[in-house]
């Protein structure tokens, strides 16, 4: 087995594992009883290793009997499409992209290489999806803006005009929703890491390398900078 220690907390620990390596830092290194791999970031060094070991499935080129899909669409032959999944028109699927069951694509739609989207996501049309994203069950991505005006006999929609466009290496977690923008587009950067069930509301614009935990809501646009960190149940 391979272990780390990335948190001080668990120091108490060390002497007793019985990992037959350990992946942690130099000034930890003498308090091992076995193999050490001596990294300054003991906890990104074992990501590395457990993607290496745990590599994601290969994919089974193809579309499913039983998918839907549109008019004029441009698809590689290296995706996956799964069973009850609907494409628009005019969606642009990259090389190796994954879609697994019932996802729905809306009209011109574009997916980066090697991008997966998990069961039942949701991408309403013109949304643009960068290179190598992941994105989890049930997110929904595009959907309207809370654009609504008062007048004298109720609530007036506001059409909601722009798209969501998200970079390369995004990853969203499950039930998270992304609006599209009202007039210009929600954009995130490369590189951002959404939590389950986390609220981006329109013409939100979001920062590489940002992460956001669950629960947390980013209202009606708002701007955040680059590598920023936003816990749990937040509200901007």
């Amino acid at each position: 087995a391979i272990s780390f220690l990335a948190n001080p907390g668990y120091r108490q620990y060390l002497a007793d594992t019985k990992a037959t390596a350990v992946i942690l830092e130099e000034k930890y290194a003498e308090e091992a009883p076995g193999n050490c791999l001596i990294t300054d970031n003991p906890y990104a060094v074992y990501a590395h290793i457990a993607q290496a070991l745990h590599p994601l499935s290969d994919l089974n080129p193809g579309i499913h009997e039983s998918a839907v899909i549109g008019a004029d669409c441009d698809i590689a032959a290296s995706c996956e499409i799964s069973a009850g999944v609907v494409l628009g028109d005019q969606v642009t699927l990259g090389e190796g992209v994954f879609l697994g069951p019932n996802c729905v694509v809306g009209a011109g739609v574009v997916i980066g290489a090697h991008s997966r989207l998990n069961a039942n996501v949701s991408c309403y049309s013109g949304v643009v999806i960068g290179d190598r994203c992941l994105i989890h069950s049930s997110a929904v991505l595009g959907s309207d803006g809370f654009g609504i005006a008062q007048s004298e006999t109720g609530w007036v929609k506001v059409p909601q005009l722009g798209r969501a466009v998200l970079g390369d290496d995004v990853e969203i977690g499950a039930g998270t929703t992304i609006d599209r923008g009202a007039i210009e587009d929600t954009r995130l950067g490369n590189d951002v890491k959404l939590d389950n069930q986390v609220q981006i509301a329109h013409n939100v614009t979001i920062g590489d390398h940002t992460a956001i935990a669950g629960l947390s809501g980013v209202a009606g646009s708002t701007t955040i900078g680059a590598r920023c960190m936003v816990g749990g149940n937040s509200a901007i």
